[in-house]
């Protein structure tokens, strides 16, 4: 702004807001002129839970984990997803053989290739076992995607669950991090 022999000359201003950018104009009649931009870093992850969820289908078919709520994408692009589940898995003591838990990511039904992991296992009769595992990965999402939290069991002799509680939290959360097209330099 500087003034001249006609008044006061103010340039004009033009401002782009890419993906994830928010531009706020100043008040009508706001002098000096303050315009506030701001990053949306946006988040999307599930509440505390506590349930328990019995694994009870064929070996290595997933099943969904339906208490673990499903979350949908608010916004289309590059997502830094991480996971945690708590898995148990036990065998009779009367009984031979293995037993474990693998969970996986699932993005509008079908799994999310590399967001599968074994969280616990046990071989042997009278065993028992339980633990807390997950992953983090980047993947990129379209807004309105739903992503849940699938399981299954490996063994069919024992017992296998995926659970959450204060001893140990299964839950999703992500972090928007890029806009479509984003990658890694």
């Amino acid at each position: 702004m500087r003034r001249t022999a006609s008044g006061l000359l103010v340039p004009e201003v033009q401002l782009q807001a890419g993906p994830g950018i928010a531009v706020t104009p100043p008040a009508d009649g706001a002098c000096p002129a303050v315009w506030q931009v701001a990053a949306d870093g946006s988040w999307a992850q599930n509440a505390t839970l506590q349930f328990s969820h019995a694994l009870d289908g064929a070996d290595r078919v997933y099943e969904q984990v339906t208490e673990v709520p499903a979350l949908t994408i608010p916004r289309a692009g590059v997502w830094e997803v991480d996971y945690n589940a708590r898995a148990t898995a036990g065998m009779p003591a009367s009984t031979t053989g293995a037993e474990y838990v693998t969970t996986a990511l699932y993005k509008n039904g079908a799994a999310i290739v590399g967001s599968e992991a074994m969280i616990v296992g046990v071989n042997g009769a009278g065993t028992g076992n339980q633990a807390t595992g997950g992953l983090s990965f980047l993947h990129t999402f379209a807004a309105g995607d739903v992503v849940t939290l699938w399981a299954y069991r490996i063994g069919q002799t024992g017992t296998a669950s995926v659970v959450s509680n204060a001893d140990g939290r299964t839950r999703i959360s992500m972090h928007w991090i890029g806009p479509t097209g984003d990658t890694p330099a």
